[in-house]
């Protein structure tokens, strides 16, 4: 079996010493910078696609590995697949649902609570000895979780996973999705409503999507001009969900408070991105697409990679089948 991984998160080097069982295959290393000719002219014989969550597999690439059976997404997104080509060409797609939901959850309750307590701007009024003042400023201004409403925008794993912690502060959590999980309701205490409502009165507005033509730069103008002046924006799920523009201009203008973001688009994010701007900075807390990347989620990465990478050897279905 000839397994090919396309990646900038797994190596060689991580890849053969938490799987060493990969040794006795036909195993080869790209990185998202190699071109689709070199992987086809180099890998053709590629039986088993290992894919980063963010790397792009086209057609080309698809339709050029002709002894392809089965392409496997290292992420939970798999939005760069292209899935027509793929059943086009009788190739099996899987993700890894599941394997980040509790350290992306912990990421957003994070940033939640980094946006609610003004950590990075108390944090810069300490080194500018501005200390004291700022103390005085914050009496019986900064609330706690309990007194907030937090709006989840889809209802899948991750957000499951931050409505669990939400509800051990005591926040209230209401939720939008395409389908209603009326069994699901109480045992995260979470309330269904519709999006526009959401919007209107949450305190913070947490994105829980997957990214398609549907969900794509779902956070608009509109989106934002619905949302609360006092509400912050929190994404630790796809970049590609808010429009960058309409962001920078609902914070500029105090359309928002703020927002909390894991993921800004396209990445790698440089410097001329309009959201790091220095006119928004004090309204934005930041980490770097770091949010699902902890020790135990790589364990589990590893697992899941194998496991079905033995499934499709022994012919078996494969877990987290997408198509």
């Amino acid at each position: 079996m000839n397994i090919t991984f396309f990646s900038n998160v797994t190596n060689e080097k991580n890849i053969l010493e938490s799987i060493p069982e990969l040794k006795k295959y036909g195993v080869k290393f790209f990185t998202l910078d190699d071109s689709v000719q070199r992987i086809i002219k180099e890998a053709g014989d590629t039986e088993i696609l290992i894919a980063d969550a963010m790397a792009t597999v086209s057609d080309e690439l698809i339709s050029g590995l002709g002894r392809l059976k089965f392409i496997q997404s290292e992420g939970v997104g798999y939005q760069g697949v292209d899935l027509d080509s793929a059943k086009r060409n009788g190739v099996m797609v899987s993700n890894n649902k599941g394997v980040n939901d509790t350290a992306v959850a912990e990421t957003a309750l994070l940033l939640i609570l980094a946006c609610l307590k003004e950590l990075t701007g108390g944090q810069q009024a300490v080194y500018d000895g501005r200390q004291i003042e700022v103390k005085k400023a914050s009496f019986g201004v900064v609330r706690e979780l309990s007194e907030c409403t937090v709006g989840l925008v889809g209802f899948g794993d991750i957000a499951r996973a931050t409505a669990r912690l939400l509800d051990a502060f005591g926040a209230r959590i209401i939720y939008s999705n395409r389908t209603r999980y009326e069994a699901l309701e109480k045992e995260y205490n979470a309330e269904y409503v519709s999006l526009d409502e959401l919007l209107g009165v949450s305190d913070f507005v947490s994105l829980h999507l997957a990214v398609c033509d549907a969900t794509r730069e779902i956070a608009d103008e509109g989106f934002f001009d619905k949302m609360k002046k006092s509400a912050y924006l929190i994404n630790t799920s796809r970049g590609d969900l808010v429009d960058n523009k309409a962001l920078f201009d609902a914070l500029l203008n105090g359309k928002i408070a703020g927002a909390g973001l894991d993921v800004i688009s396209p990445e790698p994010v440089m410097k001329d991105n309009i959201l790091l701007d220095e006119r928004i900075r004090e309204k934005l807390v930041l980490t770097p697409h770091t949010a699902g990347i902890t020790s135990l989620t790589i364990k589990k990465i590893f697992r899941n990679i194998y496991s079905n990478i033995m499934h499709i050897i022994n012919g078996e279905e494969p877990e987290n089948r997408v198509i």
